[in-house]
């Protein structure tokens, strides 16, 4: 049965303490060099996971730069520690987006060692999406929320997550989960709880979830559509990955962009892109916009209120049609 719309008031929120992972992911790095078979592993079961798929040197690197700021920026662990042992400081004003952590996903995504890698993942030259998440988990702490990426951002269809750890990642330590295959029936975000929609209890298979002991340098690959969670870390260490996107290179329909006009129904922006300059794109109450709060849907009635001009943004469009509008990160 597809479920198009969940809206249920009375049901309560699936928490992802609750999901047990009980399988194991297969590890697709046999299935590179064939895309269709590549492509009909990641319909059937909505993921794609890779051991060892980043080049050891690269990953090094960026592990070095998280290590450096959350020692240094955070304090969360000794300066020197090569493993991010949590030395009992709370974690205070995280942002996961922040500009500390700029260029370090650039550097690591575009890495010439890890491109042809990327580019058959997407099945073409991949560029990146400028939007990343870079985590910093410490033992005991929140984690995330089951939910599906499409659901909070529409447009992303054509893309491919490029979740990765940094860090060796055993199940004690934490990571992400998956439910295998419940990708087919649509969205189980609940409509009836505005304005974060969190996924009803009940509709996942509780046998789907799957997830494994990450080594530093995996990748996963998640689909759209996939139902997927944080896992606890219950070790003494902290959590250290980085979530990113990647796109076709040839025709990116993401990009960053500065704004230049605004209109009740349209948007002139800039695109930090020189490829794609200055365009016009229509607004509709159908564009999903979170430009003010990158974790909630803002009222397309006050649009023209929010949205100014010298504001940086996301823009994800099809055409000349803005799918998207969303609060920038620090690539």
């Amino acid at each position: 049965m597809k479920i198009s719309a969940v809206n249920l008031p009375d049901v309560r929120d699936l928490d992802a303490r609750d999901c047990i992972p009980s399988k194991e992911f297969q590890d697709c790095t046999a299935l590179l060099d064939d895309h269709d078979a590549l492509n009909a592993f990641y319909d059937e079961n909505g993921y794609l996971f890779f051991r060892n798929a980043l080049s050891p040197e690269s990953v090094a690197r960026a592990r070095a730069e998280m290590l450096a700021i959350a020692a240094d920026h955070y304090g969360v662990i000794d300066k020197g520690d090569p493993i991010g042992r949590w030395n009992g400081k709370p974690l205070e004003n995280f942002s996961e987006d922040g500009d500390e952590f700029a260029g370090i996903s650039r550097r690591l995504i575009e890495d010439p060692s890890n491109q042809e890698f990327l580019a058959k993942v997407l099945g073409e030259p991949a560029a990146m999406v400028p939007l990343v998440q870079y985590r910093l988990y410490p033992p005991n702490g929140p984690i995330t929320p089951v939910h599906q990426d499409g659901f909070y951002s529409p447009g992303i269809e054509g893309y491919r997550p490029v979740w990765t750890a940094l860090v060796d990642c055993p199940r004690e330590v934490g990571g992400l989960m998956v439910a295998v295959g419940q990708h087919k029936r649509g969205y189980y975000h609940n409509l009836a709880k505005p304005r974060q929609f969190p996924v009803a209890e009940g509709l996942i298979d509780p046998d789907s979830w799957a997830t494994t002991d990450y080594k530093a340098g995996d990748v996963l690959v998640v689909h759209h559509c996939s139902p997927h969670a944080g896992t606890p870390n219950t070790s003494d260490r902290l959590r250290i990955t980085l979530d990113t996107r990647v796109q076709s290179a040839r025709n990116p329909k993401a990009f960053g962009a500065v704004v230049k006009a605004v209109t009740p129904t349209s948007l002139t922006v800039v695109a930090e892109d020189q490829k794609i300059g200055e365009v016009t794109l229509s607004v509709d109450e159908n564009t999903y916009i979170r430009v003010l709060d990158s974790g909630r849907r803002e009222d397309f009635s006050r649009f023209i209120e929010y949205t100014v001009p010298g504001m940086r943004i996301l823009v994800v469009r099809d055409g000349n049609y803005a799918q998207m509008l969303r609060c920038p990160t620090a690539p």
